[in-house]
């Protein structure tokens, strides 16, 4: 039942959007028939008596105010603060077209402080907006388009648009009044392409007039044929706005756009266009249709001021005064006519009076002018005192919000302070706790270091007792490696003396019986041969010795055993640095096979191609 209850207000919503506001009667019967139910959800009673309220107002203020207050009362029994925020949101627009503008502030602060605390962004852009159009009335221009930059900060992302239109719509016609065109035109342009989003007709309506005003404030910089068609533009704007509420029968709830926009394009025809007759009167009687069907006094007077004008310059001045009479009476036939539109009609009729050359009956109006216009200023100083009254308290409350705002800020900063300090305090214990762990640590650290050292002494010392046995051990052990050396030594020089005295011995027989036989000469020569290669090497051999005793073992470890005594003498001159061709001629060969010995060598020694054998042999260690 609940969600039935929630679409029939919905639908309510909509047709509250589309109706005309002097033809709202079945809205206000369907909504009375909803409200009229027992069963309707406490929500949708809230909405359905704010909506009524809202549809009231049009007609009668005071009734809606009293309707809003009973949506108000109804909202105390929700948890959820946004309709009570929305409520007061209405109700701040009607107090302050009530002229009561300091219950318009005392509401919008609710509104304000509720929406917050609902945490609903629509609530609280709705909220904002109602503040922004709240000085628009009392013409605070700055603070109006702070809040309304304000409500769209907070309404940007919402997956729908609500007041986004008319926002931009009152922030376009702002930047108007300060003449700044672009700010102007970029608003009038968000107004209608949101407009176009949501296709409710006053958005339509108040984009196309917003995109109107700004064409043709851009035609009046220049003024010239080259602009002119900034003003068929603005005129096809206010065209588009006119066949929209045409179209919807119309179904406005804003009640003076359609009187206005009529008002403003005969304006524009009187103005640019004073040749099409037919085209300006079309929309000045259209305009005085709605201005009496919407009780907008300013408009019809306007109205037919315009009509009196045209019918002055026309030199028909009995039919000039008669319309101002009829504009008169009509205002008079109103229950709160205005003093200063009357004011504004009597001087219209002083003039046409002097134009008629009857100087008492101008003398009469004009006394009636004087009349009207102080109780129209005395109307308008009460409305000026009760503005700057509620400025006053808006502006105190500002204040207040301001310095409740820096208290806190200071009390966040004291806070911050004092959190600071406890901060700093416990790293203070925190230093000096591990200062002294620290200390301990270093004290038990230097004691540890003091054995440590103590423990690498006494290891040092013994090391050293070590070392020095190591040392006297390896003496004795070269000391037996060369008395063992020096016996075989002297074993193969008595070896070599012994082969020696054999050679000789032979070799002497062989000279007795050699005669002429070459092959005892060449035995000769070879024994002969042999034992110059024995000395020579026994030579070199004693030499390396005293340099380095351990060369031929290590040459050996190196071949593997594999050097024979020949391989043995090469590697000892060329660790001598002898050349080739030295040690061909000490051994009587050719350099060529000392090139082939070396070759030899290497391969012996596992030497790659590219490794320098005098290099490898002169570092042999």
């Amino acid at each position: 039942m609940a969600q039935k209850s929630k679409y029939h207000i919905l639908l309510i919503a909509l047709l509250c959007l589309q109706m005309p506001v002097y033809a709202q009667t079945i809205l206000i019967d369907s909504l009375q028939n909803l409200l009229s139910r027992k069963d309707l959800a406490l929500e949708d009673r809230v909405t359905g008596t704010s909506m009524m309220a809202r549809i009231t107002g049009n007609k009668d203020m005071k009734s809606a105010i009293v309707l809003n207050q009973q949506a108000l009362a109804l909202a105390a029994g929700l948890k959820d603060l946004k309709y009570k925020a929305n409520v007061y949101s209405n109700l701040t627009q009607q107090y302050a077209l009530n002229d009561s503008f300091s219950l318009a502030t005392k509401a919008m602060d609710s509104a304000l402080c509720l929406a917050r605390k609902s945490g609903d962004k629509q609530a609280l852009g709705l909220a904002y907006y109602r503040k922004g159009w709240l000085y628009i009335i009392q013409q605070r221009e700055d603070s109006a388009v702070h809040y309304f930059f304000e409500a769209l900060r907070v309404l940007d992302g919402q997956k729908t648009l609500t007041c986004e239109p008319v926002i931009y719509y009152f922030t376009a016609a702002t930047y108007g009044d300060w003449n700044d065109l672009d700010g102007q035109a970029k608003y009038a342009r968000l107004a209608l392409s949101t407009s176009i989003q949501t296709q409710k007709p006053d958005d339509l309506v108040n984009g196309f007039q917003a995109l109107a005003t700004y064409l043709e404030y851009r035609y009046r910089e220049n003024k010239d044929a080259a602009h002119k068609y900034l003003l068929d533009s603005a005129l096809y704007c206010n065209r588009m706005a006119l066949q929209i509420i045409r179209s919807q029968n119309g179904r406005l709830v804003t009640r003076s756009a359609p009187a206005i926009l009529s008002l403003n394009t005969a304006n524009m025809f009187a103005e640019f266009w004073p040749e099409q007759k037919d085209s300006l009167l079309h929309y000045l009687y259209l305009a005085t249709d709605y201005a009496k069907a919407t009780d907008q006094q300013e408009i019809l007077a306007n109205c037919y001021g315009m009509l009196s004008d045209m019918k002055v310059a026309e030199g028909n001045l009995a039919e000039a005064e008669n319309l101002l009479l009829t504009a008169f009476y009509t205002i008079e036939s109103y229950p709160a006519g205005g003093a200063l539109v009357k004011s504004h009609i009597m001087q219209a009729l002083a003039s046409v009076a002097e134009k008629q050359g009857n100087t008492a009956k101008a003398l009469k109006y004009y006394k009636q002018y004087i009349d009207y216009y102080q109780q129209a200023f005395d109307k308008e100083r009460l409305a000026t005192a009760k503005r700057l009254g509620a400025q006053y308290e808006a502006e105190k409350k500002d204040r207040e919000l301001q310095l409740l705002q820096q208290k806190a800020a200071f009390n966040k900063q004291l806070n911050f302070f004092y959190i600071s300090l406890a901060i700093a305090a416990v790293l203070l214990l925190i230093f000096f706790f591990r200062s002294y762990h620290f200390r301990l640590r270093s004290s038990l650290q230097n004691q540890q270091l003091l054995e440590l050292e103590k423990h690498d002494a006494q290891l040092q010392l013994k090391l050293e007792a070590e070392e020095r046995a190591r040392l006297e051990a390896e003496q004795l052990l070269m000391q037996e490696r060369q008395d063992r050396l020096q016996k075989e030594l002297l074993a193969g020089a008595l070896q070599v003396e012994e082969k020696n005295e054999l050679l000789q011995s032979l070799q002497k027989k062989i000279t007795t019986i050699s005669g002429g036989d070459p092959l005892l000469r060449q035995m000769d020569r070879i024994i002969t041969d042999s034992r110059k290669m024995d000395e020579e090497f026994e030579a070199a051999k004693a030499d390396f010795k005293e340099i380095d005793p351990e060369f031929f073992n290590r040459l050996q470890q190196k071949a593997k055993e594999n050097l024979t005594r020949l391989d043995l003498k090469y590697c000892s001159y060329i660790r001598m640095g002898l050349t080739n061709k030295e040690i061909a001629s000490r051994l009587a060969v050719e350099a060529k096979s000392i090139r082939m010995a070396r070759y030899r060598l290497k391969q012996k020694l596992n030497l790659q191609k590219d490794e320098s054998l005098d290099l490898f042999l002169s570092t042999l260690v």
